[in-house]
Protein backbone atom coordinates (compact mmCIF):
# COMPACT_ATOMS: atom_id res chain seq x y z
CA UNK A 1 0.00 0.00 0.00
CA UNK A 2 1.21 3.36 -0.65
CA UNK A 3 0.09 6.38 2.15
CA UNK A 4 0.20 9.96 1.30
CA UNK A 5 1.28 12.05 4.39
CA UNK A 6 4.11 13.23 6.95
CA UNK A 7 5.63 10.01 8.05
CA UNK A 8 5.81 10.88 11.55
CA UNK A 9 2.10 10.72 12.00
CA UNK A 10 2.06 8.09 9.20
CA UNK A 11 3.98 6.09 11.99
CA UNK A 12 2.19 6.85 15.20
CA UNK A 13 -1.26 5.41 13.44
CA UNK A 14 0.39 2.31 12.06
CA UNK A 15 1.87 1.68 15.94
CA UNK A 16 -1.15 -0.44 17.07
CA UNK A 17 -2.27 -2.29 13.63
CA UNK A 18 1.45 -2.79 12.46
CA UNK A 19 3.74 -3.46 16.07
CA UNK A 20 5.92 -5.89 15.69
CA UNK A 21 4.92 -7.32 12.14
CA UNK A 22 7.07 -5.50 9.75
CA UNK A 23 10.23 -7.97 8.53
CA UNK A 24 12.37 -5.02 6.66
CA UNK A 25 12.91 -1.21 6.56
CA UNK A 26 14.56 0.60 4.44
CA UNK A 27 14.80 4.11 4.38
CA UNK A 28 16.29 6.93 2.43
CA UNK A 29 16.60 9.86 4.35
CA UNK A 30 17.64 13.65 3.70
CA UNK A 31 21.29 13.29 3.69
CA UNK A 32 21.16 16.85 5.21
CA UNK A 33 24.02 18.37 3.38
CA UNK A 34 22.38 21.45 2.99
CA UNK A 35 20.62 21.04 0.15
CA UNK A 36 17.86 18.90 1.15
CA UNK A 37 14.36 20.18 1.72
CA UNK A 38 13.82 20.15 5.35
CA UNK A 39 10.40 20.53 7.13
CA UNK A 40 10.85 19.35 10.56
CA UNK A 41 12.47 22.96 12.28
CA UNK A 42 13.00 22.41 15.89
CA UNK A 43 14.84 24.28 18.99
CA UNK A 44 13.86 23.59 22.84
CA UNK A 45 15.05 26.45 24.07
CA UNK A 46 12.01 28.41 22.59
CA UNK A 47 8.74 28.60 22.05
CA UNK A 48 7.43 26.91 18.34
CA UNK A 49 5.82 30.44 17.64
CA UNK A 50 9.53 31.99 18.50
CA UNK A 51 11.38 30.08 16.13
CA UNK A 52 9.13 30.48 12.89
CA UNK A 53 9.62 33.87 13.51
CA UNK A 54 13.74 33.62 13.80
CA UNK A 55 13.68 31.56 10.52
CA UNK A 56 11.28 33.63 8.73
CA UNK A 57 8.06 31.10 8.20
CA UNK A 58 6.06 33.82 10.13
CA UNK A 59 5.87 37.64 10.10
CA UNK A 60 5.42 39.54 13.72
CA UNK A 61 1.78 39.24 13.55
CA UNK A 62 1.96 35.36 12.97
CA UNK A 63 1.09 34.40 9.94
CA UNK A 64 3.11 31.79 7.56
CA UNK A 65 5.31 33.64 4.98
CA UNK A 66 4.82 30.70 2.90
CA UNK A 67 3.19 27.58 2.05
CA UNK A 68 3.95 24.80 5.05
CA UNK A 69 7.33 24.46 6.43
CA UNK A 70 9.57 23.60 3.81
CA UNK A 71 12.41 25.32 4.12
CA UNK A 72 16.18 24.15 3.51
CA UNK A 73 18.31 23.02 6.66
CA UNK A 74 20.94 25.77 5.95
CA UNK A 75 24.76 25.10 6.98
CA UNK A 76 24.98 28.91 8.97
CA UNK A 77 21.83 27.19 11.08
CA UNK A 78 23.42 27.15 14.70
CA UNK A 79 21.11 23.85 14.82
CA UNK A 80 22.65 22.15 11.83
CA UNK A 81 23.19 18.88 12.72
CA UNK A 82 20.86 19.27 15.95
CA UNK A 83 17.53 19.93 13.55
CA UNK A 84 18.08 16.93 11.38
CA UNK A 85 18.81 14.53 14.63
CA UNK A 86 15.56 15.92 15.79
CA UNK A 87 13.75 14.73 12.91
CA UNK A 88 15.00 11.33 12.62
CA UNK A 89 15.23 10.23 16.51
CA UNK A 90 11.28 10.11 16.69
CA UNK A 91 10.66 8.57 13.14
CA UNK A 92 13.67 5.48 14.07
CA UNK A 93 12.25 5.38 17.82
CA UNK A 94 8.36 4.65 16.42
CA UNK A 95 10.13 2.41 13.72
CA UNK A 96 11.57 -0.33 16.01
CA UNK A 97 8.39 -0.74 17.47
CA UNK A 98 7.15 -2.28 13.95
CA UNK A 99 9.78 -4.42 13.81
CA UNK A 100 9.39 -8.40 14.31
CA UNK A 101 12.13 -9.80 17.00
CA UNK A 102 14.34 -10.88 13.75
CA UNK A 103 13.64 -8.02 11.65
CA UNK A 104 15.93 -5.45 10.07
CA UNK A 105 16.52 -1.70 9.33
CA UNK A 106 18.55 -0.32 6.42
CA UNK A 107 19.25 3.57 6.36
CA UNK A 108 21.14 5.03 3.04
CA UNK A 109 23.40 8.12 4.14
CA UNK A 110 26.20 9.64 2.79
CA UNK A 111 29.59 10.68 5.05
CA UNK A 112 28.06 14.49 6.09
CA UNK A 113 25.56 12.69 9.13
CA UNK A 114 26.70 9.12 9.03
CA UNK A 115 28.85 8.95 12.72
CA UNK A 116 25.79 11.02 14.29
CA UNK A 117 23.01 8.88 12.48
CA UNK A 118 25.23 5.74 13.74
CA UNK A 119 25.31 7.07 17.61
CA UNK A 120 21.34 7.85 16.91
CA UNK A 121 21.30 3.84 15.89
CA UNK A 122 23.28 3.14 18.86
CA UNK A 123 20.82 4.10 21.29
CA UNK A 124 17.92 3.61 19.99
CA UNK A 125 18.50 -0.26 18.80
CA UNK A 126 21.32 -0.62 21.13
CA UNK A 127 25.09 -1.29 19.79
CA UNK A 128 24.86 -4.61 19.91
CA UNK A 129 22.45 -5.24 17.74
CA UNK A 130 24.60 -3.50 14.76
CA UNK A 131 25.20 -5.68 12.07
CA UNK A 132 27.41 -3.44 9.51
CA UNK A 133 27.95 -0.38 7.71
CA UNK A 134 27.60 -1.64 4.35
CA UNK A 135 29.69 0.90 1.23
CA UNK A 136 27.59 1.17 -1.93
CA UNK A 137 29.64 2.25 -4.80
CA UNK A 138 27.60 4.57 -6.28
CA UNK A 139 29.57 5.70 -9.31
CA UNK A 140 31.78 3.74 -11.16
CA UNK A 141 33.49 7.28 -12.72
CA UNK A 142 35.68 10.07 -10.95
CA UNK A 143 34.54 13.82 -11.01
CA UNK A 144 37.98 15.19 -11.71
CA UNK A 145 36.61 18.68 -10.54
CA UNK A 146 35.98 17.97 -7.51
CA UNK A 147 37.86 20.18 -5.13
CA UNK A 148 39.40 17.47 -2.86
CA UNK A 149 37.96 13.79 -3.30
CA UNK A 150 35.76 12.61 -5.95
CA UNK A 151 32.97 10.45 -3.80
CA UNK A 152 32.03 7.26 -5.00
CA UNK A 153 30.34 5.85 -2.17
CA UNK A 154 27.33 5.76 -0.16
CA UNK A 155 27.20 4.24 3.18
CA UNK A 156 24.24 2.07 4.51
CA UNK A 157 23.73 1.38 8.04
CA UNK A 158 22.34 -1.77 8.79
CA UNK A 159 20.94 -3.05 12.05
CA UNK A 160 18.37 -5.51 13.33
CA UNK A 161 16.11 -5.07 16.08
CA UNK A 162 17.62 -8.33 18.47
CA UNK A 163 20.63 -10.30 16.78
CA UNK A 164 20.04 -13.17 18.95
CA UNK A 165 16.72 -13.81 16.79
CA UNK A 166 18.05 -13.00 12.96
CA UNK A 167 19.34 -14.90 10.47
CA UNK A 168 21.13 -13.08 7.54
CA UNK A 169 20.56 -13.76 3.95
CA UNK A 170 22.77 -15.38 1.79
CA UNK A 171 24.01 -14.27 -1.17
CA UNK A 172 23.37 -16.98 -4.79
CA UNK A 173 26.40 -18.32 -6.47
CA UNK A 174 27.35 -17.14 -9.55
CA UNK A 175 28.40 -18.94 -12.84
CA UNK A 176 31.66 -17.58 -12.17
CA UNK A 177 32.02 -19.01 -9.08
CA UNK A 178 30.58 -22.41 -10.08
CA UNK A 179 33.01 -22.76 -13.19
CA UNK A 180 35.73 -25.09 -10.47
CA UNK A 181 33.51 -27.61 -10.13
CA UNK A 182 33.19 -30.61 -12.22
CA UNK A 183 32.05 -34.39 -12.42
CA UNK A 184 35.49 -35.99 -13.36
CA UNK A 185 34.23 -39.52 -12.36
CA UNK A 186 30.70 -39.51 -12.83
CA UNK A 187 29.75 -39.59 -9.60
CA UNK A 188 25.78 -39.65 -8.64
CA UNK A 189 25.79 -36.72 -6.02
CA UNK A 190 26.89 -34.34 -8.80
CA UNK A 191 29.61 -31.56 -9.65
CA UNK A 192 32.27 -31.28 -7.36
CA UNK A 193 35.71 -29.52 -6.64
CA UNK A 194 39.11 -31.58 -5.04
CA UNK A 195 39.47 -30.35 -1.07
CA UNK A 196 42.79 -31.04 0.22
CA UNK A 197 43.16 -33.56 3.19
CA UNK A 198 45.79 -31.50 4.80
CA UNK A 199 45.87 -28.00 6.62
CA UNK A 200 48.44 -25.45 7.57
CA UNK A 201 47.98 -25.95 11.39
CA UNK A 202 47.94 -28.78 13.79
CA UNK A 203 49.86 -30.52 15.98
CA UNK A 204 52.78 -33.27 15.31
CA UNK A 205 50.16 -35.59 17.75
CA UNK A 206 47.78 -35.23 15.06
CA UNK A 207 49.43 -36.86 12.46
CA UNK A 208 48.85 -40.39 11.08
CA UNK A 209 48.75 -42.32 7.95
CA UNK A 210 46.47 -44.25 6.69
CA UNK A 211 45.78 -47.50 4.17
CA UNK A 212 42.58 -47.42 2.08
CA UNK A 213 40.66 -50.36 0.60
CA UNK A 214 41.70 -49.65 -2.63
CA UNK A 215 45.66 -50.26 -1.36
CA UNK A 216 46.34 -46.65 -1.71
CA UNK A 217 47.74 -44.80 1.73
CA UNK A 218 48.04 -41.27 1.97
CA UNK A 219 49.88 -39.39 4.99
CA UNK A 220 50.00 -35.75 5.19
CA UNK A 221 52.91 -33.57 3.28
CA UNK A 222 55.90 -32.32 5.33
CA UNK A 223 55.10 -29.42 7.09
CA UNK A 224 51.29 -29.69 7.20
CA UNK A 225 48.82 -31.57 9.55
CA UNK A 226 45.66 -33.37 8.85
CA UNK A 227 42.91 -31.76 8.09
CA UNK A 228 40.36 -34.66 9.02
CA UNK A 229 39.95 -37.26 11.45
CA UNK A 230 40.75 -41.13 10.36
CA UNK A 231 37.74 -42.66 11.36
CA UNK A 232 36.41 -39.57 9.38
CA UNK A 233 38.36 -40.22 6.08
CA UNK A 234 37.03 -44.16 6.24
CA UNK A 235 33.71 -42.89 6.27
CA UNK A 236 34.17 -40.24 3.42
CA UNK A 237 35.95 -43.48 1.54
CA UNK A 238 33.35 -45.86 2.36
CA UNK A 239 30.48 -43.47 0.64
CA UNK A 240 32.30 -42.33 -2.35
CA UNK A 241 33.22 -38.87 -1.46
CA UNK A 242 37.01 -39.11 -1.94
CA UNK A 243 39.17 -38.56 -5.39
CA UNK A 244 42.20 -40.77 -6.27
CA UNK A 245 44.20 -38.92 -8.40
CA UNK A 246 46.41 -40.38 -11.06
CA UNK A 247 49.67 -39.07 -9.21
CA UNK A 248 48.42 -40.98 -6.24
CA UNK A 249 47.44 -37.75 -4.27
CA UNK A 250 44.23 -38.06 -2.31
CA UNK A 251 41.27 -35.28 -1.84
CA UNK A 252 37.81 -35.24 -0.45
CA UNK A 253 34.94 -34.11 -2.53
CA UNK A 254 33.51 -30.92 -2.04
CA UNK A 255 29.82 -31.04 -3.82
CA UNK A 256 28.62 -27.66 -5.25
CA UNK A 257 25.14 -29.25 -4.12
CA UNK A 258 26.13 -28.94 -0.43
CA UNK A 259 27.60 -25.20 -1.15
CA UNK A 260 24.94 -23.96 -3.36
CA UNK A 261 22.27 -24.63 -0.35
CA UNK A 262 24.46 -22.97 2.16
CA UNK A 263 24.67 -19.48 -0.20
CA UNK A 264 27.32 -16.85 0.10
CA UNK A 265 28.03 -14.37 2.83
CA UNK A 266 28.26 -10.86 1.45
CA UNK A 267 31.18 -8.53 1.56
CA UNK A 268 30.33 -5.19 3.56
CA UNK A 269 31.57 -3.05 0.01
CA UNK A 270 28.54 -3.55 -2.44
CA UNK A 271 29.98 -3.35 -5.88
CA UNK A 272 28.04 -1.19 -9.16
CA UNK A 273 28.71 -4.52 -10.96
CA UNK A 274 26.58 -6.62 -8.54
CA UNK A 275 23.83 -4.21 -7.45
CA UNK A 276 24.44 -1.02 -9.86
CA UNK A 277 25.06 2.67 -10.02
CA UNK A 278 23.32 6.11 -9.98
CA UNK A 279 23.78 6.88 -13.63
CA UNK A 280 22.25 3.24 -14.08
CA UNK A 281 19.55 4.11 -11.71
CA UNK A 282 18.15 7.00 -13.40
CA UNK A 283 18.14 5.56 -16.42
CA UNK A 284 16.20 3.20 -14.90
CA UNK A 285 13.96 5.02 -13.81
CA UNK A 286 13.94 7.21 -17.22
CA UNK A 287 12.63 4.09 -19.01
CA UNK A 288 9.57 3.96 -16.77
CA UNK A 289 8.39 7.28 -16.42
CA UNK A 290 11.04 9.68 -18.92
CA UNK A 291 13.91 11.58 -18.66
CA UNK A 292 14.56 14.09 -15.65
CA UNK A 293 11.51 13.16 -14.09
CA UNK A 294 13.31 12.14 -10.62
CA UNK A 295 17.22 12.38 -9.69
CA UNK A 296 19.32 9.64 -8.23
CA UNK A 297 16.95 7.21 -6.90
CA UNK A 298 17.66 4.48 -5.75
CA UNK A 299 17.91 1.25 -8.01
CA UNK A 300 15.64 -1.90 -7.84
CA UNK A 301 19.02 -4.20 -7.94
CA UNK A 302 20.36 -2.26 -4.66
CA UNK A 303 16.88 -3.50 -2.87
CA UNK A 304 16.95 -6.49 -4.17
CA UNK A 305 20.63 -7.09 -2.75
CA UNK A 306 19.05 -5.70 0.62
CA UNK A 307 16.28 -7.54 0.82
CA UNK A 308 18.06 -10.76 0.49
CA UNK A 309 20.32 -9.84 3.02
CA UNK A 310 17.60 -8.87 5.32
CA UNK A 311 16.41 -12.39 5.14
CA UNK A 312 12.82 -11.51 3.61
CA UNK A 313 10.71 -14.35 3.11
CA UNK A 314 7.59 -14.94 1.56
CA UNK A 315 4.44 -12.92 3.33
CA UNK A 316 7.08 -10.79 5.35
CA UNK A 317 5.76 -6.95 5.17
CA UNK A 318 8.81 -4.16 4.06
CA UNK A 319 8.43 -0.58 4.88
CA UNK A 320 9.76 2.66 3.29
CA UNK A 321 8.75 5.60 5.09
CA UNK A 322 10.98 7.92 2.95
CA UNK A 323 9.66 6.14 -0.40
CA UNK A 324 10.85 8.88 -2.82
CA UNK A 325 10.20 7.70 -6.82
CA UNK A 326 9.17 4.28 -4.95
CA UNK A 327 12.02 1.82 -5.86
CA UNK A 328 11.66 0.11 -2.66
CA UNK A 329 7.56 -0.69 -4.24
CA UNK A 330 9.18 -2.13 -7.18
CA UNK A 331 12.01 -4.36 -5.97
CA UNK A 332 9.21 -6.34 -3.49
CA UNK A 333 7.19 -6.74 -6.62
CA UNK A 334 10.56 -7.87 -8.72
CA UNK A 335 11.63 -10.49 -5.88
CA UNK A 336 8.01 -11.83 -5.57
CA UNK A 337 8.15 -12.59 -9.36
CA UNK A 338 11.57 -14.04 -9.09
CA UNK A 339 10.51 -16.55 -6.08
CA UNK A 340 6.63 -16.71 -6.19
CA UNK A 341 6.84 -15.30 -2.85
CA UNK A 342 3.67 -12.84 -1.80
CA UNK A 343 6.09 -10.28 0.25
CA UNK A 344 3.86 -6.26 1.23
CA UNK A 345 4.85 -2.80 0.93
CA UNK A 346 4.14 -0.30 2.59
CA UNK A 347 5.65 3.11 1.11
CA UNK A 348 5.06 6.54 2.57
CA UNK A 349 5.90 10.23 1.93
CA UNK A 350 5.05 13.58 2.25
CA UNK A 351 3.44 14.92 -0.83
CA UNK A 352 6.15 17.43 -0.95
CA UNK A 353 5.74 19.89 -3.99
CA UNK A 354 7.58 20.08 -7.16
CA UNK A 355 9.66 22.83 -8.39
CA UNK A 356 7.40 24.68 -10.92
CA UNK A 357 10.88 24.79 -13.54
CA UNK A 358 11.37 21.00 -12.96
CA UNK A 359 10.82 18.16 -16.15
CA UNK A 360 8.33 16.35 -13.21
CA UNK A 361 6.52 19.45 -12.94
CA UNK A 362 6.43 20.06 -16.81
CA UNK A 363 5.13 16.18 -16.93
CA UNK A 364 1.84 17.12 -14.55
CA UNK A 365 3.56 15.76 -11.10
CA UNK A 366 2.62 18.08 -8.45
CA UNK A 367 4.09 16.53 -6.00
CA UNK A 368 7.42 13.50 -5.32
CA UNK A 369 4.29 11.27 -3.83
CA UNK A 370 2.47 11.57 -7.29
CA UNK A 371 5.58 10.19 -8.95
CA UNK A 372 6.00 7.59 -6.80
CA UNK A 373 2.36 6.31 -7.28
CA UNK A 374 2.92 6.87 -11.03
CA UNK A 375 6.12 4.68 -11.12
CA UNK A 376 4.71 1.40 -8.98
CA UNK A 377 2.14 1.45 -11.60
CA UNK A 378 3.87 1.28 -14.51
CA UNK A 379 6.31 -0.89 -12.69
CA UNK A 380 3.36 -3.14 -11.83
CA UNK A 381 2.80 -3.10 -15.94
CA UNK A 382 6.34 -4.11 -17.11
CA UNK A 383 6.37 -7.04 -14.23
CA UNK A 384 3.08 -8.17 -15.03
CA UNK A 385 3.92 -7.99 -19.32
CA UNK A 386 7.13 -9.82 -18.27
CA UNK A 387 5.38 -12.74 -16.64
CA UNK A 388 2.61 -12.82 -19.45
CA UNK A 389 6.34 -13.59 -21.46
CA UNK A 390 7.78 -15.71 -19.49
CA UNK A 391 3.96 -17.79 -18.84
CA UNK A 392 2.52 -17.42 -22.02
CA UNK A 393 -0.64 -19.56 -20.78
CA UNK A 394 -1.39 -16.93 -17.90
CA UNK A 395 -3.33 -14.56 -20.41
CA UNK A 396 -5.58 -17.05 -21.93
CA UNK A 397 -6.40 -18.77 -17.58
CA UNK A 398 -8.53 -17.30 -15.52
CA UNK A 399 -7.81 -14.53 -12.46
CA UNK A 400 -7.63 -16.95 -10.27
CA UNK A 401 -5.30 -19.30 -11.50
CA UNK A 402 -3.02 -15.99 -12.85
CA UNK A 403 -2.29 -15.13 -9.23
CA UNK A 404 -0.95 -18.37 -8.43
CA UNK A 405 1.66 -17.58 -11.29
CA UNK A 406 2.01 -14.13 -11.30
CA UNK A 407 3.03 -11.72 -7.94
CA UNK A 408 0.30 -9.85 -6.77
CA UNK A 409 0.49 -6.22 -8.44
CA UNK A 410 -2.02 -4.23 -6.63
CA UNK A 411 -1.98 -1.67 -4.57
CA UNK A 412 -4.29 0.43 -2.19
CA UNK A 413 -3.30 4.37 -1.87
CA UNK A 414 -4.44 6.10 1.44
CA UNK A 415 -4.16 9.66 2.10
CA UNK A 416 -3.98 11.31 5.74
CA UNK A 417 -6.30 13.60 6.80
CA UNK A 418 -7.73 14.94 10.23
CA UNK A 419 -9.73 12.85 12.46
CA UNK A 420 -13.39 12.40 11.55
CA UNK A 421 -14.17 12.47 15.09
CA UNK A 422 -14.41 16.27 17.29
CA UNK A 423 -11.33 16.32 19.51
CA UNK A 424 -12.88 17.94 22.96
CA UNK A 425 -11.31 21.26 23.60
CA UNK A 426 -10.88 21.23 27.75
CA UNK A 427 -9.65 24.39 27.37
CA UNK A 428 -12.02 26.46 25.39
CA UNK A 429 -14.76 26.00 28.33
CA UNK A 430 -14.06 29.02 30.64
CA UNK A 431 -18.18 28.93 32.19
CA UNK A 432 -20.88 26.64 32.63
CA UNK A 433 -22.84 27.75 29.24
CA UNK A 434 -19.81 27.31 26.84
CA UNK A 435 -19.75 23.78 28.74
CA UNK A 436 -23.26 22.74 28.05
CA UNK A 437 -23.14 24.06 24.51
CA UNK A 438 -20.07 21.50 24.27
CA UNK A 439 -21.77 19.04 25.55
CA UNK A 440 -24.67 19.49 23.08
CA UNK A 441 -22.06 19.79 19.98
CA UNK A 442 -21.01 16.12 21.14
CA UNK A 443 -24.29 14.54 21.13
CA UNK A 444 -22.93 13.51 17.34
CA UNK A 445 -19.29 12.44 17.90
CA UNK A 446 -18.94 12.57 14.20
CA UNK A 447 -17.47 15.86 12.48
CA UNK A 448 -20.37 16.98 9.67
CA UNK A 449 -19.50 15.76 6.30
CA UNK A 450 -17.52 12.86 7.84
CA UNK A 451 -17.71 10.18 5.07
CA UNK A 452 -18.81 6.54 6.38
CA UNK A 453 -15.45 4.83 4.58
CA UNK A 454 -13.17 6.94 6.44
CA UNK A 455 -14.86 6.71 10.31
CA UNK A 456 -14.83 2.91 9.40
CA UNK A 457 -11.17 2.71 8.34
CA UNK A 458 -10.06 5.04 11.36
CA UNK A 459 -12.28 2.84 14.38
CA UNK A 460 -10.65 -0.32 12.51
CA UNK A 461 -7.34 1.06 13.20
CA UNK A 462 -7.63 2.24 16.79
CA UNK A 463 -8.99 -1.49 17.56
CA UNK A 464 -5.51 -2.93 16.19
CA UNK A 465 -6.69 -4.09 12.57
CA UNK A 466 -4.44 -3.80 9.89
CA UNK A 467 -5.32 -1.79 6.60
CA UNK A 468 -5.77 -4.61 4.63
CA UNK A 469 -8.44 -6.39 6.86
CA UNK A 470 -11.08 -7.88 5.20
CA UNK A 471 -14.84 -5.75 6.02
CA UNK A 472 -18.17 -7.18 4.31
CA UNK A 473 -20.96 -5.01 4.27
CA UNK A 474 -23.77 -7.29 5.91
CA UNK A 475 -27.59 -5.78 4.81
CA UNK A 476 -30.28 -5.64 7.55
CA UNK A 477 -33.17 -3.60 8.03
CA UNK A 478 -32.90 -1.50 4.97
CA UNK A 479 -29.16 -0.29 6.16
CA UNK A 480 -25.81 -2.11 6.48
CA UNK A 481 -23.76 -3.06 9.15
CA UNK A 482 -19.42 -4.18 8.41
CA UNK A 483 -18.42 -7.72 9.46
CA UNK A 484 -14.92 -7.26 10.21
CA UNK A 485 -12.22 -10.14 9.52
CA UNK A 486 -15.05 -12.91 9.05
CA UNK A 487 -17.19 -11.79 11.69
CA UNK A 488 -15.34 -11.84 14.67
CA UNK A 489 -16.53 -7.39 14.80
CA UNK A 490 -19.22 -5.72 13.82
CA UNK A 491 -19.37 -2.32 13.39
CA UNK A 492 -23.04 0.15 13.13
CA UNK A 493 -22.52 3.45 11.45
CA UNK A 494 -25.96 3.59 9.81
CA UNK A 495 -28.47 2.27 12.17
CA UNK A 496 -29.64 0.14 15.36
CA UNK A 497 -32.69 -1.12 15.36
CA UNK A 498 -34.05 -4.35 16.56
CA UNK A 499 -33.46 -6.44 13.82
CA UNK A 500 -30.30 -5.10 13.51
CA UNK A 501 -29.23 -6.74 16.78
CA UNK A 502 -31.00 -9.99 15.98
CA UNK A 503 -28.72 -9.94 12.77
CA UNK A 504 -25.30 -9.55 14.69
CA UNK A 505 -27.05 -11.84 17.31
CA UNK A 506 -27.26 -13.95 14.46
CA UNK A 507 -23.37 -13.23 13.02
CA UNK A 508 -21.76 -14.30 16.80
CA UNK A 509 -18.77 -11.80 16.71
CA UNK A 510 -16.49 -11.59 19.47
CA UNK A 511 -16.87 -7.52 19.32
CA UNK A 512 -19.36 -4.86 18.12
CA UNK A 513 -18.87 -0.92 17.95
CA UNK A 514 -21.75 1.10 17.45
CA UNK A 515 -22.05 5.09 17.77
CA UNK A 516 -23.83 6.63 20.72
CA UNK A 517 -25.30 8.81 18.70
CA UNK A 518 -27.44 5.79 16.57
CA UNK A 519 -29.53 5.09 19.74
CA UNK A 520 -31.22 8.75 19.13
CA UNK A 521 -31.32 9.02 23.24
CA UNK A 522 -33.36 5.99 23.84
CA UNK A 523 -31.59 4.85 26.99
CA UNK A 524 -34.20 1.97 27.75
CA UNK A 525 -33.28 0.13 24.22
CA UNK A 526 -29.43 1.12 24.39
CA UNK A 527 -29.52 -0.80 28.12
CA UNK A 528 -31.18 -3.34 26.48
CA UNK A 529 -29.06 -4.13 23.50
CA UNK A 530 -26.47 -3.75 26.03
CA UNK A 531 -27.53 -6.61 28.11
CA UNK A 532 -28.28 -8.82 25.09
CA UNK A 533 -25.20 -8.41 23.64
CA UNK A 534 -23.61 -9.59 27.11
CA UNK A 535 -26.19 -12.11 27.46
CA UNK A 536 -24.33 -13.52 24.10
CA UNK A 537 -21.01 -12.77 25.21
CA UNK A 538 -20.55 -10.20 22.77
CA UNK A 539 -18.37 -7.23 23.58
CA UNK A 540 -19.97 -3.71 23.29
CA UNK A 541 -18.21 -0.74 22.56
CA UNK A 542 -20.31 2.36 22.26
CA UNK A 543 -18.74 5.70 20.90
Amino acid sequence: MFIEGENLEVLKILQKPYFGKIKMIYIDPPYNTGNDNFIYPDKFSETKSEYLKKIKEKDEKGYLLKEGLFHKNSKENGQFHSNWLNMMYPRLFLAKNLLKDDGVIFISIDDNEVHNLRLLMNEIFGEENFIANLIWESKYTVSNDAKYISYQHENILFFCKNKEEFSIGKLDRTDEQNQSYKNRDNDIKGAWKATPLHAKSGTENSKYSIVFDNGIEWKCPSGRYPRYSKDTLINLYKNGELYFNSNGGVDKKTYLSKVESKGVVSGSILRYQAVGHTHGNNEEIASLLGKGIFDNPKGVSLLLRLLKLGNASNQDIILDFFAGSGTTAQAVMELNKQDGGNRKFICVQLPEKTEEKSEAFKAGYKTIAEISKERIRRAAKKIEAEAKREYPILSSLSSERQGKECPDLGFKVYKLKESSFKIWRSDMVSDEEELKAGIDLFENPLKDGAKEENVLLELLLKCGYDLNVKAEIIEADNSKIYAVNDNELIVCLEKVSDKIISKILELKPAKCLMLDSLFDGRDSFKTNTVLQLQDAEIDLVVI
